[in-house]
């Protein structure tokens, strides 16, 4: 009876890993024909991403310059891969997703479904705001240059400094996401959130300095502004998840009455 169990164990084991497998072959490939496409619309999304530095660098008389042989081929791999790899996250998100909610229950499931979608959509929202203060960041960085020096930039090295940007600030705006699952294993409430804010307001802005590329205090207050906006936004989302949580104990325990 116990090797009966066993073999359940193990064919059970097997089989999720071959499923893990399958999916993240298929994220593998998405990601492959993802990066192929940026590959080949390189040229406009190169001037997207780097046209806040490209534009604050000629009107201050500076330049972007390379400087490595390879240095141009491995910059348009990373725009490429990166690029590919947020085009192909719905399909990513999907995988994991697929993989995931059979093992959950489905009150679990219910909580979960919409926190994929919205963490997205969140995600692109912080890579927006960071992209919309670069150029002004760029420009007050520039104006520290001492008289008469001609700012030259390396292109790889800028270029991995504002995808770390980007990324810090897409993972900053996840501060609902982490908040709501927080309250949903009942680690915090809406009255705990409210009664903090003054400390996560500070635990904001010093998250906004560190992922800042200047320190001046505008820019900062501008990057940590929309961040404790989304904190006190999900404590009022907190409460109706409360409020809908205690209507259904109310229904269930009338059920049971």
């Amino acid at each position: 009876m116990r090797e009966h169990v066993d073999e359940e164990g193990r064919s059970d084991l097997v089989t999720h890993l071959d499923e893990l497998r399958t999916r993240v072959i298929r994220s593998a490939v998405y990601v492959l024909v993802t990066t192929s496409v940026v590959w080949f619309f390189f040229d406009p999304i190169y001037e997207v991403v780097l046209g806040p530095v490209i534009r604050a660098l000629k009107a201050a008389g500076g330049e972007m310059i390379v400087t490595q042989l390879m240095e141009g081929f491995l910059v348009k791999m990373e725009i490429s891969f990166i690029g590919g790899i947020i085009l192909a996250a719905p399909l990513i998100y999907y995988e994991i997703w697929a993989f995931v909610a059979p093992g959950l229950t489905r009150r679990e499931r219910r909580t979960a479904r919409p926190l994929v979608p919205v963490s997205g959509v969140l995600f692109l929202m912080g890579v927006v705001m960071a992209y919309l203060i670069t150029g002004p960041s760029v420009q007050w960085l520039l104006r520290l240059n001492p008289p008469e020096t001609v700012a030259r930039y390396r292109l790889n090295e800028n270029l991995l400094l504002l995808m770390r940007f980007y990324l810090a600030f897409g993972l900053g705006f996840q501060i609902p996401i982490v908040i709501i699952l927080l309250a949903k294993l009942g680690l915090v409430d809406s009255r705990l959130l409210t009664v903090r804010w003054r400390e996560a307001t500070v635990i904001v802005f010093v998250i906004a300095a560190v992922i800042t590329p200047t320190w001046d205090p505008i820019t900062m207050t501008i990057a940590a502004l929309p961040m404790v906006l989304l904190y006190l936004g999900t404590i009022g989302v907190v409460r109706l998840i409360e409020r809908a949580e205690q209507r259904a104990l109310r229904r269930e325990q009338q059920r049971a009455g």
